[in-house]
């Protein structure tokens, strides 16, 4: 069932884009007289919300349909279970699905039993409330918090290089696809934000010393929200993350011999947390689960070839893949190729895809662009910057596992945006070097 525009969805839409605006820009008026970066937050704003309405029309009017609409309507029976107030209807948000026992949604039990689909659905339905029933007001309420953080992440990169602000607003915030996909009522759109929560706890933590408790907070509950959607992530962020921490304590330590007789053991304490902690989230990760890494890429690789030769969608392959660690670490170049500069012109087949083909001309361009100005400081500046060395190590080695499974650029499109948000903010940050020569961050 497709959620069409109507009067009601209409006037929701006005009422809940005045409240928006209103608040923001009275809080605007408040921080800009302290902190000149709140210029971009209206203008910020208003692309995550024209995202988010662009794609909901676009998947209501001309796609017709999507996993969007799946996510609504379970979400809608699951919020009209819930809102008979039983004890027992309640307890539906802290179980795993159970047909038998929480039959909330039949038509959609096929998709539900799925931990991440089902996580989904848990949040879309408190959404639900809040946007009033209607999926376009729901919309914006997602496009909302995807806004607030990437700001936080914004702010953060910000601070670090004031001088970069305005190219770092544009790889953030201005990005087509990232903009369309990470604005709607998609899982995408929840894990952009809390990963740029995320971000910003820990940069709170260990970069600008503010040791406050909502930093923590945010951190946990950030990771507890990407883990229910995408678990895989989590598995990349935390290395990233760790690696970024390590720096950090390293770089308040003015001893250069303390400094290199502590290294060898925040290595060892990191590689043997980092054991610990990928461990116990595989444990409970189900098809996302380490140990189930092989079947689940083939499993990927099967459903999008199919899904490219009987609906005609644009997809692509890698060649022949031995599915051990050697063969697949053998595909890292054209992972991470695939990922970051296609679909190549020739092959854009629909406008979505022609959107993904555009950006990964701009992004070859721009990186082809900092490798001449740099040459071979473009690779020192990124293993001697700490931050640098936290946005790429993240970019390329997620670049390369959704490259590697997507086998679709449709897919393809929705599920890069992380990489391509860590990506953008490095290679503004290079660009700042080529603006300044050297900055104190080096």
């Amino acid at each position: 069932m497709l959620p069409y525009f109507g009067l009601y969805d209409f006037l929701l839409l006005i009422i809940y884009l005045f409240v928006i605006y209103l608040g923001a820009i009275l809080y605007v008026q408040k921080k800009i007289k302290n902190d000149s970066i709140y210029r971009f937050f209206i203008k910020a704003l208003t692309l995550k919300i024209a995202g988010g309405l662009i794609y909901a029309f676009y998947h209501v009017y001309v796609y017709g349909g999507g996993d969007t609409f799946v996510f609504f309507n379970a979400a809608k029976d699951l919020a009209h279970y819930v809102s008979f107030f039983e004890p027992q209807s309640l307890l539906v948000y802290f179980s795993d699905f159970d047909p038998v026992h929480y039959n909330f949604s039949p038509r959609f039990n096929y998709i539900l039993n799925g931990h991440d689909v089902l996580f989904m659905v848990k949040i879309t339905s408190l959404v639900y409330y809040l946007g009033s029933g209607s999926y376009y007001a729901m919309t914006l309420v997602f496009s909302v918090f995807s806004f607030l953080g990437l700001w936080v992440f914004f702010k953060t990169f910000s601070r670090l290089y004031p001088m970069v602000q305005k190219e770092l607003f544009l790889a953030i915030f201005a990005l087509p696809t990232m903009l369309l996909w990470s604005s709607g009522v998609l899982k995408d759109t929840v894990t952009i934000g809390t990963l740029g929560v995320v971000v910003y706890g820990v940069a709170n933590l260990f970069i600008f010393g503010k040791t406050r408790l909502s930093s923590i907070v945010f951190i946990i509950v950030g990771l507890i929200f990407i883990y229910g959607l995408k678990p895989y992530l989590v598995y990349l962020l935390i290395p990233s993350v760790l690696i970024w921490i390590q720096a950090n304590i390293k770089a308040k330590i003015k001893s250069r011999f303390i400094r290199n007789l502590i290294t060898p053991l925040l290595i060892v304490s990191i590689v043997i947390s980092l054991s610990y902690i990928l461990v116990l989230l595989s444990s409970s990760a189900g098809k996302y689960s380490l140990n189930n890494w092989q079947s689940t890429l083939r499993g990927f690789h099967s459903w999008h070839s199919y899904l490219s030769e009987k609906s005609h969608q644009s997809g692509y392959s890698l060649g022949e893949m031995e599915y051990t660690v050697t063969g697949v670490l053998k595909k890292f170049p054209a992972a991470v190729n695939v990922t970051f500069f296609r679909p190549y012109l020739w092959e854009v087949r629909n406008i979505p895809t022609l959107l993904g083909g555009v950006e990964g001309v701009v992004f070859l361009l721009i990186s082809l662009y900092l490798l001449v100005k740099l040459r071979l400081r473009f690779f020192l500046f990124i293993i001697k910057n700490k931050d640098l060395t936290f946005l790429v190590s993240f970019a390329f080695s997620f670049g390369f596992i959704v490259g590697l499974s997507s086998y679709n650029f449709g897919a393809l499109s929705r599920y890069k945006i992380p990489a391509e948000l860590f990506y953008l903010t490095a290679l503004a940050i290079l660009y700042n070097y080529i603006k300044n020569k050297k900055t104190s961050s080096v």
